[in-house]
């Protein structure tokens, strides 16, 4: 049976705009998604437990995802919130660190870690998983696959449960349609012994990684349904959802350049993105010639169109800062595709916004 949260599998590291992005949705949006939360210390605050409250904030009262936040690289090992992270991937005696943490958070359904694991060790970690009444997710980076998947099957087999979910994750890609031939091979191939009542997320991101060829309002198309779609039509799951990275993707190492001022609008299935360095556009000007654009719908009802409304008029209270930007994209992003296919303007959202 589906995740029983919700069938919109979203991937969100814990970062500033994911966060206020998240925490800022409607009730109603947020019961309609499963999140996958990559674990990574929050900021520069001195306990990993200080992410665990940020999410608990954004995503109160209801279950959740969590991995690691593999493509975080520590900037301190000997901080004390760096230090417990590393801690925690320690793969000994079946990954205790993890389980001890995860163990005392409510709501968090871990994901099964496979480093360095045998058929007996995986076993026995499915069966610690079960012992807490919790269900859990093998999240399978196409990036990362890992060399003992076989042996990760088998323990799946030998248990025989099917209160997981899998997660088929291609991080960033240039098009989601590029993925599929990865991940129809894994859904017919390795993972057709699985019980087919276990659902099956196929996740990606093809956000933009450059803008500057960008000048007025531009339309950025991604494919994620349509790859969904493709499978759907290719196997024989029973169960097979959606996932992405609400419009973000995955940490790179360095620091670029301060963004020239930007409004993103996302719509289903691509985002509109207004900029224009010829012009010397600011805030405003980018927010208005989204307002002003044919793909525009002002009556969501959600934080991150009003965000950008407030902008056209008083950017200094509104959208000022690409992060801001960016949690405003993030906040409607999420709320169009949990209700993918809905009719989701003029909604009654006001009791929802109430958590």
């Amino acid at each position: 049976m589906p995740p029983r949260n919700g069938t919109y599998i979203p991937t969100l590291a814990i970062r500033a705009s994911e966060m206020n992005g998240l925490e800022f949705l409607p009730g109603l949006t947020k019961d309609r998604m499963l999140p996958v939360f990559l674990l990574a210390p929050w900021g520069s605050a001195r306990a990993l437990e200080k992410a665990m409250e940020r999410i608990e904030r954004a995503y109160p009262r209801r279950p959740f995802f969590m991995d690691f936040d593999r493509d975080y690289i520590p900037s301190n090992p000997d901080g004390p919130a760096q230090q417990e992270w590393l801690d925690l991937q320690n793969s000994e005696d079946r990954f205790d660190n993890w389980w001890n943490f995860w163990t005392e958070q409510e709501n968090l359904l871990p994901a099964l870690q496979f480093e360095g694991q045998d058929k007996d060790e995986l076993v026995l970690q499915i069966r610690d998983i079960q012992e807490q009444e919790r269900e859990f997710c093998v999240r399978i980076e196409l990036g990362r696959m890992p060399r003992n998947l076989g042996v990760v099957i088998e323990a799946l087999v030998e248990v025989g449960t099917a209160d997981y979910t899998v997660i088929i994750e291609g991080g960033w890609v240039s098009d989601p349609l590029d993925m599929y031939a990865r991940a129809h091979g894994l859904v017919d191939g390795a993972f057709e012994v699985l019980d087919g009542r276990i659902p099956i997320v196929v996740s990606c991101t093809s956000i933009p990684k450059g803008f500057h060829l960008m000048e007025g309002v531009t339309n950025n198309p991604f494919s994620n349904h349509d790859l969904l779609d493709q499978m759907r039509r290719n196997t024989n799951r029973e169960i097979l959802l959606y996932g992405d990275w609400g419009s973000t993707k995955p940490r790179e190492r360095g620091f670029g350049r301060t963004p020239l001022p930007r409004i993103d609008y996302p719509l289903e299935s691509s985002w509109q993105i207004a900029r224009h360095k010829d012009e010397e556009w600011d805030f405003q000007d980018a927010a208005l010639a989204i307002v002003n654009s044919p793909f525009w719908d002002g009556d969501l009802g959600v934080w991150g169109e009003q965000m950008i409304e407030s902008t056209t008029v008083e950017p200094e209270f509104a959208i000022d800062t690409p992060q801001k930007n960016v949690a405003a994209r993030v906040n409607i992003h999420l709320h169009r595709q949990a209700l993918f296919g809905d009719q989701i303007s003029g909604l009654d959202l006001d009791e929802d916004w109430i958590d």
